[in-house]
């Protein structure tokens, strides 16, 4: 099976150094959004069918058969509120996907919701430049994450991808990151802005289960600058904890 193909990497990193920028200067604030896999009818991740506009802040993961408190909260993240991701946006990061953003895992159907937020994070002590993270929780039914977080295992090992043309090349750096079921990953690609040389610029990405939730936080950084594995490490922690007491 072919390694994950980068649709657009440039204007993705555009959209989110958009939403940061406006988020920085107006302190606006978003719901969370996915596609779930299974039910009756496509809701977005497990959201119920309303009539009423969504809710703004983090209170909109409320509207989801996850709660809020299950996300990342402005407190770990620099005060940095969820923002909505529209339905497929980051599709390879939720869950990962490093076979093809629409690679389907057979414990896709056990999921029975689903969030998926970016924050946009300012700089840090020290720091020059923002980030921007993306988290996603799925909830499965018993036995669902388990089997999902071996797939996604699998598939780590059997698609690595490459630097070739427009891919990502998915590299597992360490494991037990934050339980004995978890993994932190770095994904590289080439980009360019303008005229400039394509440069490789790295993702860096952690997902767990914590009894019948994935977990993943990635840092996507910002524009052309390389993401933090750090960060990435410091996250993980506090989202599995996070979502480990609505799991």
């Amino acid at each position: 099976m072919s390694a994950a193909h980068l649709t657009t990497r440039g204007p993705v990193r555009f959209v989110g150094a958009l939403l940061l920028s406006v988020s920085l200067a107006a302190c606006a604030s978003g719901a969370s959004e996915g596609s779930s896999a299974t039910g009756p009818s496509p809701q977005p991740d497990g959201v119920a069918a309303s009539s009423e506009a969504p809710a703004s802040g983090a209170s909109a993961a409320a509207t989801s058969d996850i709660p809020a408190r299950a996300l990342l909260q402005p407190s770990d993240v620099r005060g940095a509120e969820p923002e909505p991701l529209e339905e497929g946006d980051r599709a390879h990061l939720r869950p990962l996907r490093p076979c093809g953003d629409s690679d389907a895992y057979p414990s896709d159907d056990s999921r029975t919701a689903a969030v998926a937020v970016s924050y946009a994070v300012g700089p840090g002590a020290g720091e020059i430049e923002p980030t921007v993270l993306v988290e996603f929780l799925g909830r499965h039914a018993p036995g669902g994450a388990a089997d999902q977080f071996d797939e996604i295992s699998e598939a780590l090992r059997r698609c690595p991808g490459s630097l070739a043309g427009k891919q990502r090349r998915w590299t597992v750096l360490d494991t037990d990151v934050a339980g004995d079921e978890s993994a932190l990953v770095r994904i590289d690609q080439k980009i360019s802005y303008g005229d400039a040389e394509p440069e490789t610029v790295s993702d860096y990405a952690a997902v767990a289960r914590t009894a019948g939730m994935i977990v993943v936080v990635t840092d996507t950084g910002w524009e052309n600058s390389d993401a933090s594995e750090t960060l990435v490490r410091e996250l993980i922690g506090k989202a599995v904890r996070r979502a480990s007491t609505v799991g």
